[in-house]
């Protein structure tokens, strides 16, 4: 068995090893992360979604009265 050590940046939440490691090879992968990951209320996405609005008022969430753009005159 063989170790290396390198560091990456996650990107689309995929990491790229290094070229000097062959396909078909079998890997154990150990994620170290400086920061805390975002916890989130898992399996209570009522209280998600009730968290996204707050600190808005009224005025925030209103519609705006822009119904969109006229009509086209056609040539006839």
């Amino acid at each position: 068995m063989q170790a290396i050590e390198f560091e990456t940046i996650a990107h689309g939440h995929t990491i790229r090893i290094p070229d000097t490691v062959p396909d078909g090879v079998r890997l154990k992968v150990r994620l170290l992360m400086d920061e805390e990951p975002a916890t989130t209320a898992e399996g209570d996405l009522k209280a998600l979604l009730a968290g996204m609005t707050e600190g808005l008022t009224d005025e925030d969430l209103s519609r705006p009265r822009e119904f969109g753009r006229e009509l086209p005159e056609w040539d006839t």
